[in-house]
């Protein structure tokens, strides 16, 4: 039995040499009062189908799992690798209870970089903050308590969220860094993943920096000016129009009143949007003159509403017809290479065009016929603005594709976007929305139907949405450089990424922050997606899309492919320790028996 009990502790070891070790801060409630403590993650990483499995003791909240689940995605992104070819195992152990474990979420994702890359940690060094699907690190609590977890740990280092120097103590504020000091150690903020690396691996990863492919952006430039200009005729026409016909009407003081407000602040966008259009902005001249638009067609069917000349439900009626014919236009368009970003916007607007004409629908039988108005000329707007981004691309002679191609990618998006919704959700509780639900839903409905361009837009409007909690007192300018990244690599693919483009351009133009981070995200998602679909559609090619990293150690930069250099170490090491598991498996299984038949004779 002793010697069974050695080589089960054998394998063990084994199983674990190949293992990362790191240890995050936690904080645990005592007695006392909330103490800091160290915990310890082992992970590894191995050939797999892209799960991730989560032991811990003492039992963790389900936010732990969730960060997990975050933290694979974000390594598998840094560092370049497809994680849905791996598996991620980690095991987490605390002597004592831990509150909460979102805050490990950046450790662990440092150590699945470290598992992928093969690299050694520096075990002075610890970490505390949340992991956002961006890279970036979100804030966190206890940051004084787990300063002392780390003294604990023999730690010098101790690095926090970005922005949480000062904490709040009873009304007062304790500078975090001073506190540090007194324990010996250096506390230092950062705010991604890419600023914590070096000071754990001595080694800083890059994102390969593409330059803009001018050629590229002329191109969106000429069809976007094309589209503002389109949009703003239309516009600027119905506003002398109807201009003209309120100056000689009069329906009493209060609709007299609103509807010369919606005209006011109709001109407004319209002097917003020529503005836009003459420096160049096209994509937010189209977006102000669409929203002038609305305001316009709201007017103009409350006036034939309040003339008589026209009732509610003959309208609703009317739009109904219209948005099924736009639909029939959308959903007749070859699926190509070349305009699958052109089909995904329109399947996107006809399916807002259908859930407004709804809420118009509501309205009408709740008798609130202003509002039933608003809701469907927005939705004939929305239907119309699905044909004329499907009328954008015109060249018949692409290769039209299969869109089963895209169930898989379909299916990760899917499956991303109930990850971060369900993280949310556990951390921020009162903050999801029914919006959100109701985005989900879409998604799943449109993957049952197989429409799954359409189920890819809802997945991203999902995360989207979830992730603004996550952080809206973020970085800006890191998402900014973020999603331009994300634009010049799917323009150096040879792709026209023009939702990206248009959501970066629009964020440019906001001035509200939490407003500017929405489309941001939308940016940095929709050029992520053009990258995604071409790498599907090309992967049963021989030439493949393969990601690029830049290490920089001591001052050398060194460029090295995703699929090479540390993954054939790491996948080598792999296999040693899957050989070595199985003869020792085998000699447990030799003396398991032989102890056995000794027993039973």
């Amino acid at each position: 039995m002793k010697k069974m009990l050695a080589l089960l502790l054998i394998t063990f070891l084994l199983n674990s040499a190949f293992a990362v070790v790191i240890k995050a801060p936690a904080v645990s409630l005592t007695d006392m009062g909330y103490v800091g403590v160290p915990i310890n993650i082992q992970i590894n990483v191995t050939k797999g189908d892209g799960h991730v499995f989560m032991d811990t003791m003492p039992l963790t909240e389900l936010d732990m799992q969730g960060s997990a689940r975050i933290a694979a995605k974000v390594a598998g992104e840094i560092t370049g690798k497809d994680m849905n070819k791996y598996n991620t195992y980690i095991i987490v152990r605390s002597d004592v209870p831990v509150v909460g474990g979102p805050s490990a979420g950046a450790t662990m994702t440092i150590g699945i970089i470290c598992e992928l890359m093969n690299w050694s940690l520096n075990k002075h060094v610890m970490m505390t903050g949340t992991i956002n699907p961006d890279g970036s690190i979100g804030p966190v609590g206890g940051i004084l308590e787990k300063i002392e977890a780390a003294k604990k740990a023999n730690c010098t280092i101790m690095l926090i969220p970005k922005g949480q120097r000062f904490i709040d103590v009873d009304g007062n504020k304790v500078d975090a860094v001073e506190f540090g000091k007194k324990l010996g150690i250096k506390v230092i903020e950062v705010g991604s993943i890419y600023e914590a690396i070096p000071y754990f691996t001595n080694k800083k990863i890059v994102m390969k920096e593409y330059p803009e492919n001018y050629i590229v952006e002329e191109k969106y430039q000429k069809i976007m000016k094309q589209l503002s200009e389109d949009v703003l005729k239309i516009a600027n026409k119905k506003y002398e129009n109807l201009s003209k016909e309120l100056d000689n009407s009069y329906f009493g003081y209060e609709y007299q009143k609103m509807l010369l407000s919606e005209l006011t602040a109709s001109k407004t966008l319209l002097e917003k949007a020529n503005q836009e259009y003459i420096d160049n902005k096209y994509y937010s001249a189209t977006c102000s003159a669409f929203n002038a638009l609305i305001k316009l067609e709201t007017i103009e069917h409350t006036l034939k509403y309040l003339t008589g000349e026209e009732d509610v439900k003959t309208y609703l009626l009317d739009v109904q017809n219209e948005i099924n014919y736009d639909k029939e236009v959308v959903y007749s368009k070859n699926l190509t290479v070349d305009n699958f970003e052109e089909i995904l916007a329109g399947r996107v607007r006809i399916s807002e065009a259908e859930e407004l004409l709804d809420n118009a629908w509501k309205s009408y039988y709740l008798g609130h016929y202003d509002e039933a108005i608003k809701y469907g000329s927005f939705a004939k707007l929305r239907g119309e603005s699905a044909v004329w981004w499907v009328s954008l691309y015109e060249n018949n002679k692409s290769e039209t594709i299969n869109e089963s191609k895209l169930k898989s990618l379909a299916q990760q998006y899917l499956d991303n976007a109930e990850t971060i919704s369900t993280y949310v959700e556990t951390l921020y509780p009162n903050l999801v929305t029914g919006e959100l639900e109701n985005d989900l839903e879409s998604a799943k409905k449109a993957y049952k139907q197989e429409d799954y361009l359409l189920a890819i837009a809802k997945s991203i409007d999902t995360c989207v949405k979830a992730e603004i909690p996550l952080v809206m007192f973020g970085d800006i300018e890191y998402l900014k450089k973020y999603s331009r990244n994300k634009i010049n690599l799917a323009e150096n693919l040879g792709i026209t990424p023009i939702s990206a483009l248009g959501y970066y351009e629009y964020a440019n133009s906001l001035e509200d922050n939490i407003s500017k981070i929405m489309y941001y995200k939308y940016s940095s998602y929709y050029a992520q997606m053009d990258i995604d679909v071409i790498k599907e559609l090309n992967k049963d090619n021989k030439e493949s899309i393969d990601s690029e990293i830049n290490i920089i150690t001591n001052g050398n930069e060194k460029i090295v492919s995703a699929n090479e250099e540390t993954v054939t170490t790491k996948e080598n090491n792999n296999g040693i320790a899957v050989i070595i598991s199985a003869i020792v498996g085998g000699l447990i299984g030799f003396v398991g028996g032989y102890i056995a038949r000794r027993a039973s004779a």
